[in-house]
């Protein structure tokens, strides 16, 4: 029988490169779009199905036949008090009524960094800003759901590294110059900081997938990634391009000086605190649950296969 599964947000960095790991594991995989000219090139081969997310007649005119739903839904930061619960709620409801395993990507911001370094599953959420907040009320809505019907699968991951990824930190921060490479620091050079390399965590979802009959009904799991200083990111990037990394500081003053009438910039300021403190996840659950058969890309080669870097000629 062959498995049946729907991406929501496959144009985004999380949603396509799961609804690509599905696919290739044997998946039957279709994406619902509003746009399906927009259908990214690694997603060749998936059924799109033309409709919005925010309608649920949408959703489960999609969801026809799906035993899977990946919610890979992306809303700009300045957009977040708004659309965020209202949109997952959509999903959530037709995954309680239809009694589905849900896909979410979960992130750090529910922590209070003053707790870790490192945090488990269990960890509590104690939010110290507005987007950590409303990711713990997303959270507490899954974990209701889990009691209604649905199964929650939750892999929380840090910073996205990968290619179409274009909203991440990564493509940020670095940017390829006639000499080498440009990379913005923002925050201290020694500070361990979390990356994952999204086609690595798409695979583990696709392998945690295989087990969800295994799985209870709500099922968190951390998804450790890498954990580097920046001083270790530039001498990967070095290593495996061969070409000259310069580091600049990030302009905070900049975001400082346009967040009152910017409100992307004002969002993405309020997320300074993540590069001052360390934040780092326990994976512990995630190898156990796998067996040890995690997928690992050595951080150079993730590097650039995101298109970060180039390989070095020599």
């Amino acid at each position: 029988m062959i498995k049946q599964a729907l991406v929501i947000g496959a144009t985004g960095s999380f949603g396509g490169h799961v609804a690509a790991a599905l696919r290739d594991d044997g998946w039957q995989v279709k994406a619902l779009m509003r746009h399906p000219e927009k259908v990214p090139l690694m997603c060749q081969g998936l059924e799109i199905v033309q409709g919005d997310a925010r309608q649920i007649d949408d959703v489960r005119r999609a969801a026809a036949g799906v035993e899977v739903i990946v919610y890979g839904a992306n809303i700009p930061y300045q957009h977040w008090h708004r659309e965020a619960l209202p949109l997952l709620e959509t999903t959530v409801e037709l995954a309680e009524e239809l009694g589905l395993t849900l896909v979410f990507p979960g992130n750090v911001y529910g922590y209070d960094p003053a707790d870790g370094p490192e945090f488990d599953e269990e960890a509590p959420f104690r939010p110290v800003s507005r987007k950590g907040v409303i990711r713990e009320r997303m959270e507490r809505r899954l974990l209701q759901a889990s009691n209604r019907g649905a199964q929650i699968l939750l892999i929380r991951a840090g910073d996205f590294i990968g290619a179409h990824a274009g909203s991440s930190w990564m493509q940020v921060l670095t940017k390829t110059t006639n000499r080498g490479y440009r990379l913005l620091r923002p925050g201290p050079a020694d500070l361990v900081h979390t990356w994952a390399n999204l086609p690595d965590l798409a695979r583990a979802v696709s392998l945690l997938l295989r087990r969800r009959d295994q799985l209870p009904a709500y099922a968190p799991f951390h998804f450790e990634g890498y954990r580097v200083t920046f001083n270790e990111l530039i001498e990967a990037m070095e290593a495996r391009s061969g070409r000259v990394v310069k580091v600049k500081p990030f302009p905070w003053w900049a975001l400082n000086l346009l967040a009152p009438v910017v409100p992307f910039l004002r969002e993405l300021r309020e997320m300074r605190y993540l590069w001052q403190q360390e934040v780092t996840l326990d994976g512990t659950r995630l190898r156990e649950s796998l067996g040890g058969e995690i997928p690992w890309t050595p951080l150079p080669e993730a590097l650039l296969a995101a298109g970060i870097i180039q390989a070095s000629e020599n």
